[in-house]
């Protein structure tokens, strides 16, 4: 099977750490074998496309071409026959200078799923994100209210999986890092040992239903 895991920094790799946002940060990436989406290389074609700070519908002030509703027609180019698309967006879209309410977030989902589709036929698994913590030193100056707001998300999400078929994994009760938004090493596992399970038993029983 051919897998497109399209997302932010936690599929690019992100390793944690308070001083992410500073001018001279350079952001540390972890090795492949220790990013959640690995285990997938086993039995399928893997291609990853994560940029840190892509959202879902915002551009970025300092970084280009991180508005996916506006890129996904040209990044979708550089794939033949996607059988799936995992989406793991909405972390950086809880980010207080967008003030957008968790119910806005999941209908620019929507509306970038509706684009996705009106290009590929193709299945699709959301990712919600993680629950982002309070008061770390990044948090509390770049998503202050994003607590309840991933929370939130999360339900969204989850209703908009279930009333349209895509495939869901929640990212709620996933480890966190120091930075409180980007996973762990035991957070990379746990979303890897979900995605993998998720996929598993969707197909398996895509298969019963056709026999």
């Amino acid at each position: 099977m051919k897998i497109l895991c399209y997302g932010d920094s936690n599929t690019w790799g992100y390793i944690p750490n308070i001083n992410g946002y500073s001018k001279t940060a350079i952001p540390q990436q972890y090795k492949k074998h220790d990013c959640w989406w690995y285990p997938l290389t086993q039995y399928n074609l893997l291609f990853i496309n994560g940029l840190c700070g892509r959202c879902i519908a915002h551009e970025n002030k300092w970084l280009k071409n991180r508005n996916a509703f506006v890129t996904i027609e040209k990044d979708l180019e550089k794939y033949n026959n996607i059988d799936l698309i995992i989406l793991q967006l909405g972390t950086n879209d809880c980010k207080s200078q967008y003030d957008e309410p968790a119910e806005e977030i999941a209908k620019n989902l929507q509306k970038l799923i509706n684009k996705i589709k009106s290009i590929l036929k193709v299945d699709l698994m959301i990712i919600s994100p993680s629950q982002i913590k309070e008061n770390t030193l990044i948090t509390q100056k770049y998503y202050k209210g994003a607590n309840k707001k991933s929370i939130r998300l999360n339900n969204l999400y989850e209703k908009i999986s279930k009333e349209n078929n895509y495939l869901f994994v929640s990212g709620l009760d996933l480890d966190i890092g120091e930075d409180g938004e980007h996973l762990t090493l035991l957070g990379h596992k746990q979303l890897g040992e979900k995605v993998k399970e998720t996929i598993k038993d969707y197909y398996q029983n895509l298969t019963k239903e056709q026999v």
